[in-house]
């Protein structure tokens, strides 16, 4: 016999948990999970303040995560201070833009992760940073620069003007990033 289906119903912008229920609810967001993972939650013994749904970019889906309980089981080192790559990738999820004639940095967003997050609830209040440094040391930084998360989703991208005198160069630079989605691309535009 398999194990009952509960529906989570969520807030699509925050991943605020609204209700639990056996029945599923057409016209909210809901997220099926087994009854064993939210028993807690139902039986009143934990709080859905400490739950929340979020995208899963790894595996790119929405999971409810206690948000006291941090796993880093799916993240490796590189994970954590990932060098984003030059070479050309078809559709790369994200997309960062050192744009030496118009003097900004403009980050993007692919069109099947754009069409993924659209398709699912996502919660979309969380920042991305990314690290300019020289090339191939991450311990040397030049600027961070920090990117609000749905407003590249809603905006499709997102600009950041040049401050520093280097950005208008072709400095050889690498930019570092936590790796929260599968592909990623630096490009270089010069003129």
């Amino acid at each position: 016999m398999s194990e009952a289906i509960m529906y989570v119903s969520f807030e699509k912008d925050t991943g605020k948990i609204l209700s639990i229920s056996n029945e599923k609810d057409e016209t909210a967001n809901v997220l099926e999970v087994p009854l064993s993972e939210v028993l807690g939650l139902v039986e009143g013994k934990e709080s859905f303040s400490s739950y929340s749904v979020e995208y899963n970019a790894k595996t790119k889906s929405l999971d409810l995560i206690n948000k006291f309980e941090h796993t880093l089981d799916h993240f490796s080192v590189n994970d954590f201070i990932y060098e984003m790559p030059e070479e050309a990738i078809d559709d790369p999820d994200i997309v960062l833009i050192q744009d030496i004639p118009n003097t900004c940095w403009k980050i993007k967003m692919g069109n099947d992760l754009k069409k993924n997050l659209k398709a699912k609830g996502v919660r979309l209040n969380q920042a991305m940073l990314f690290s300019v440094t020289e090339k191939g040391d991450p311990n040397v930084l030049y600027k961070t620069l920090s990117v609000h998360f749905g407003t590249v989703v809603s905006d499709n991208y997102y600009i950041v003007p040049f401050s520093m005198p280097f950005e208008t160069t072709d400095q050889p630079i690498s930019v570092y990033t936590s790796r929260r989605f599968d592909t990623y691309k630096l490009e270089r535009i010069y003129e």
